[in-house]
Formats: structure tokens, C-alpha cells, sequence
């Protein structure tokens, strides 16, 4: 079995196995998910879906690794990561992308520069070209 790798940054909340949650969760923190997820995550943090997770919905986070399973679109201001048995149903934009050979992934990739990022001022929302892309993708 492979070891899953050890992330520098600590994990500020986290929605365990048998938690479900609908609507928008937002955190100023870095947030864990192993249970379910329905609606909108902003985080200002890592966002990582554990093994078990499972999210519907849109996430938008400073840095996303996903090892269970998205259904939606993903923006990381800085690095999206899908592990070895991720999946993504759904378009990701970001700065950095990394993916590992058995991931699932069915979407388009936007990838996006480190001057777009720094132009965002609200750390919670996405550079003006983001935010076009995503206002077209909600419609």
C-alpha cells in the first residue's frame, strides 16, 4: 500500500466519514474532507479531499488535493494536486497542476499564471478572468 504523502500545512476543520453538508462552506483555514459535500467550498487554506470524500459543487481554494472524488469545477490560486485514485468530473483552473498516472479526470484544464493570481485582491475570490470563466460556467 502506498503511503499517502505528509502535507506541511496543518488541517484547521475537517468533515469526517458520516458527515453530509449542503449549502456554502467557507473558511479563512485549511479544510479536510472525507464525507460528503454539496454546494459551494471557499477557503482561503488548502482544500483536500480525502480518500472517502466526496464533493458536488464548486471549490475555490488557495491549494486543492483531491484523492476522493469531485463532481464540479476547481480553482487553486497556487496548485491542484489529484492523487492516485482522485477523480474529477469537472474543469479545473489553477497555477500549478499535478496528477498522478491512475487518476480519473474528465474536464477541461485552464492554467493560469502567477501574475493572475497576484492580482486578485479579495483572497477569497478570483482574478477578474477567473471570475468571468465562472460566472459563464454557473449559466
Amino acid at each position: 500500500m502506498k503511503r499517502v504523502k505528509q502535507r506541511a500545512e496543518t488541517i484547521d476543520s475537517i468533515i469526517g466519514h458520516h458527515v453530509y453538508f449542503e449549502g456554502i462552506l467557507s473558511s479563512k483555514e485549511s479544510l479536510r474532507i472525507d464525507g460528503r459535500v454539496k454546494g459551494k467550498v471557499e477557503c482561503e487554506g488548502s482544500v483536500v479531499i480525502g480518500s472517502e470524500g466526496k464533493v458536488e459543487g464548486e471549490i475555490l481554494a488557495d491549494n486543492v488535493f483531491i484523492a476522493g472524488e469531485l463532481t464540479g469545477n476547481a480553482t487553486a490560486r497556487n496548485k491542484l494536486e489529484i492523487t492516485e485514485k482522485g477523480k474529477v468530473y469537472g474543469d479545473i483552473t489553477t497555477a500549478k497542476l499535478v496528477v498522478d498516472p491512475e487518476v480519473i479526470f474528465e474536464g477541461k484544464c485552464r492554467m493560469i499564471s502567477q501574475e493572475d493570481i497576484a492580482d486578485s485582491s479579495d483572497p477569497l475570490s478570483p482574478p477578474a478572468a477567473l471570475a468571468a470563466s465562472y460566472s459563464r460556467a454557473a449559466s
